[in-house]
């Protein structure tokens, strides 16, 4: 009898904004969808070790292989920001810069 694949919940948060809360998403998709990590691997174009870091947070991955990974599970990365950014002289002569993102 084939091994059942156990799915991972998905991260705690809306946001990804670090590398380990991209894998905790990488890693609920491909579960959910019933997907070994091989089997993943292989459908993304990459090796296993390289999917199994991705998913444990590991920030030394390349880009390509986090791309191939997020387009071979139709996961798509989308950004949206608004034009109103302001910036702000301050005494000390630094500028900070505002933006409203959505």
């Amino acid at each position: 009898m084939a091994k059942k694949v156990t799915v991972s919940d998905l991260p705690d948060t809306a946001f990804i904004n670090n590398s380990e809360v991209l894998g905790q998403l990488i890693k609920a998709k491909h579960t959910k969808l019933g997907i070994k990590l091989a089997d993943c691997a292989a459908l993304c174009g990459i090796g296993i070790n390289t999917l199994s870091r991705l998913e444990n947070g590991n920030g030394n991955c390349t880009l390509a292989a986090m791309f191939s990974v997020l387009n071979g599970l139709g996961i798509k990365l989308t950004t949206s920001a608004l034009a109103n950014s302001e910036s702000h002289e301050k005494n000390d002569n630094s500028i900070t810069i505002e933006s409203e993102w959505v």
